[in-house]
């Protein structure tokens, strides 16, 4: 897969004629190392081979990533007499705010193309991702995606960087609260059937996994909750804030991030006895018998009348 000068323009509208490959290639190898490690090496040799959507948003990815690792340079002059800006005549140099605004304008593009890629390839589904490495990794957690999410909790749109650092996040939330209420050995079972692209899941398989990232997404929220805004290093503990371009470290507020929190451990709570109320109905000897024996049959059993001190003769 190769990008050259055409493809840059074919994708960033606002790429002049001017601008020499060698200048950006850097930056160019930069971004497809990033997107080959992302998707895999197994996947990235077939994608030329793939479909012109799912190689067309494969490009979007690396030519936005690389442009916004390459703009910060671009302003830049570097030589035998050290740094300079260009001023060409009939220009103006933008403002601070415009730049800011411009490297945000790339990210939002950076996201929406690996969205649309990794939506292709949920469709299509090629046999050089499906058998890969790659597919069973991403497939490890329920809450794959900044879409997923998104979707399961919409307040937190779609942001691919934030995503990939609440990975962690969502891990903790489907082993610290998913498998123990639906019981492990259900969890571990189902999630191999998720990661295999070659098993068909039943619906109520695809029921509970649906159950699973509402509970997960807010779970997920809740858990990172407090890491998010926070910087921490050996000068302390600051909050970050951005505005028109200029950042701001202080000390954090307490008030709207904790009612913000509380409501987001309400809502999952409320997910969490959705998919108790799910499992109670469906499980059965046959159905997720191992939860129906850890949690339903064990509790009938321990159900047993308790006659003491009633007015009542056993015969």
């Amino acid at each position: 897969m190769e990008i050259t000068l055409n493809t840059l323009k074919k994708h960033i509208g606002g790429v002049q004629t001017s601008l020499k490959m060698d200048t950006v290639l850097p930056f160019v190898k930069v971004a497809t190392r990033d997107f080959r490690k992302a998707i895999g090496a197994e996947l990235f040799a077939a994608l030329p081979g793939l479909s012109a959507d799912l190689l067309e948003s494969a490009e979007g990815c690396i030519v936005w990533a690389a442009y916004d690792k390459a703009v910060p340079h671009l302003k830049i002059r570097v030589g035998d007499l050290g740094m300079a800006k260009n001023s060409p005549a009939n220009t103006v140099a933008i403002t601070k705010w415009e730049y800011v605004d411009t490297r945000e304008a790339n990210v939002a593009m950076i996201d929406l193309f690996q969205e649309f890629f990794w939506e292709t390839l949920e469709e299509e589904m090629p046999q050089a991702w499906t058998s890969s490495q790659a597919y069973r990794e991403r497939n490890r957690l329920f809450l794959r995606s900044a879409t997923e999410l998104g979707h399961y909790a919409p307040l937190v749109g779609r942001n691919s960087r934030f995503f990939a650092d609440l990975i962690k996040f969502v891990n903790r939330a489907e082993n610290e609260y998913i498998a123990p209420l639906i019981t492990r050995p259900v969890f571990r079972a189902l999630k191999t059937r998720w990661q295999d692209a070659e098993v068909e899941l039943t619906e109520i398989e695809r029921e509970l996994i649906e159950k699973i990232r509402f509970a997960a997404a807010f779970l997920t929220l809740h858990e990172a909750y407090p890491y998010l805004p926070l910087l921490v290093d050996n000068e302390g503990v600051r909050q970050i804030r951005k505005k028109d371009g200029i950042r701001e470290e202080d000390i954090g507020e307490k008030s709207y991030r904790q009612a913000q929190r509380r409501q987001l451990w309400q809502d999952a709570q409320l997910y969490l006895s959705q998919l108790t109320e799910f499992m109670e109905e469906v499980a059965s000897p046959t159905i997720f018998p191992e939860y129906y024996e850890s949690k339903i049959a064990l509790s009938s059993c321990d159900e047993t009348e308790d006659y003491t001190h009633k007015p009542h003769v056993l015969l």
